[in-house]
């Protein structure tokens, strides 16, 4: 999978919609996938049983990527090494022609989307007998459940990595800092009464503050 000509939310309902005898013929899904491509990918685990490799690429040079050239490589040294005879290539670009052409020993399957393949690549295909399906034609009403799955877990992960609080470690720092003397039955009164209660509150521009129960 070219993730960067490729759109996950089409490729992970492609696969989600297949039959079970359909998905049984793939053995491994390889992503690569360039460091400042969508996160959404990681949501591929989560519909498909298939085992997936995802493969992050730096940049030698900032303003050119190298998916293409690391998927040809990859795709060489499966047919050579690994013996793998049939390739499925999720990607609407036309300069994976040169690897299919390269391979004629070798099956290959396109998937390519409406509006981003053009119709040279589509007659090359064509005319060598290679046959192509569009992603676009699988994109069922699924999708925004699979859109929904990838903002939500993003979330996560942002807030997992911008914020860690924990109510006990602030509540012996409260106590601390202020000398109270409670009995645990106390503490666990105020625990109740104001802690668990707290909530978020999002003004205006979008920042958050938490505020605890009022008296």
């Amino acid at each position: 999978v070219d993730c960067e000509n490729s759109n996950p939310y089409k490729l992970c309902a492609t696969l989600h919609n297949l039959d079970a005898n359909a998905l049984n013929k793939i053995v491994k899904i390889i992503l690569y996938d360039d460091v400042h491509s969508a996160s959404a990918w990681q949501i591929l685990n989560t519909y498909v049983k298939i085992p997936v490799e995802h493969i992050l690429i730096e940049r030698v040079k900032q303003s050119k990527s190298l998916v293409d050239i690391r998927l040809t490589g990859g795709a060489f040294r499966e047919f050579y090494q690994h013996n793998v005879d049939s390739f499925i290539i999720a990607s609407s670009d036309s300069d994976y022609w040169g690897l299919i052409s390269s391979l004629p020993e070798a099956r290959f399957l396109v998937m390519v989307e409406h509006g981003k393949c053009g119709p040279d690549i589509k007659d090359a295909l064509t005319e060598s007998g290679i046959f192509y399906c569009y992603l676009d034609d699988f994109y069922s009403g699924n999708a925004n459940d699979l859109k929904l799955n990838a903002l939500i877990r993003e979330i996560y992960r942002y807030l997992d990595s911008s914020f860690h609080l924990n109510v006990n470690d602030m509540m012996e720092e409260a106590y601390r800092a202020t000398r109270a003397e409670m009995s645990d039955v106390e503490k666990q009164q105020f625990y109740n009464k104001y802690i668990k209660p707290m909530h978020l509150v999002i003004d205006n521009e979008g920042n958050v503050s938490i505020e605890l129960k009022s008296k």
